[in-house]
């Protein structure tokens, strides 16, 4: 049976980590059956493994780093309750990437919400370490905090033109080719047809090739 971890402990682990406590890497498996049993070192360790990676694939939904923070303490408060539903068999991070992207899509439908819009996203946009880098090759981003990265520089002007989209086309950008998700499920998951879905995906990317244009021309 899970054991009780109090909701405000997250908060005062994630202001801790800051500090960058030297903390150690916890298998699988010492993960699972620590959050299972609420044992508080663990819980401890879990959250300052993975508080920072989890944190860089929120962003890529928010722009706005206190929403992210916010929305990364209802993740990491998620995984704990949930763990009894992951399949031991499967890869953890996976599991928790999904939790952190549904969460921040929930976020973005009830800020545009209360803003009285419709959300209308896609699918498609490219991952990016905390420390600017880009995972992957130019068009094809994946966001795995260990991967490989391109020109810092590059990598940079990428971020920021595909943070600077609209809405409408950013998210669906970063759901199609960041997370890797197919036309249909993006479409479903944002309340969109699979036209609609592929075609903001289409102009997003568009959009971003101009701006990358215009930066390497600017660098000729």
């Amino acid at each position: 049976m899970q054991g009780h971890f109090p909701v405000g402990k997250i908060f005062c682990i994630l202001v801790v980590r800051r500090r960058e406590m030297k903390t150690k890497e916890l298998g699988q498996q010492q993960i699972i059956q620590g959050l299972k049993d609420a044992d508080s070192e663990v819980i401890d360790d879990f959250i300052q493994q993975f508080s920072r990676p989890l944190f860089g694939v929120i962003l890529n939904y928010t722009k706005n780093p206190p929403d992210a923070e916010e929305i990364l303490q209802d993740t990491l408060l998620r995984v704990i309750r949930k763990i009894d539903t992951f399949r031991q068999e499967s890869n953890i991070w996976p599991w928790m990437k999904r939790i952190a992207i549904n969460n921040s899509i929930m976020w973005l439908r009830k800020r545009r919400a209360s803003r009285g819009r419709e959300i209308q996203l896609e699918d498609f946009a490219p991952t990016f370490s905390e420390d600017g880098h880009l995972h992957g090759s130019v068009f094809r981003w994946s966001v795995d905090p260990e991967d490989v990265i391109l020109n810092a520089e590059l990598a940079s002007q990428l971020y920021e033109a595909i943070q600077s989209l609209p809405f409408e086309y950013r998210v669906p950008l970063v759901l199609r080719d960041t997370e890797g998700y197919p036309i249909k499920q993006i479409a479903s998951l944002l309340g969109l047809k699979e036209a609609t879905a592929k075609t903001r995906i289409h102009r997003g990317r568009l959009a971003v090739r101009r701006k990358l244009a215009d930066y390497l021309e600017g660098r000729g």
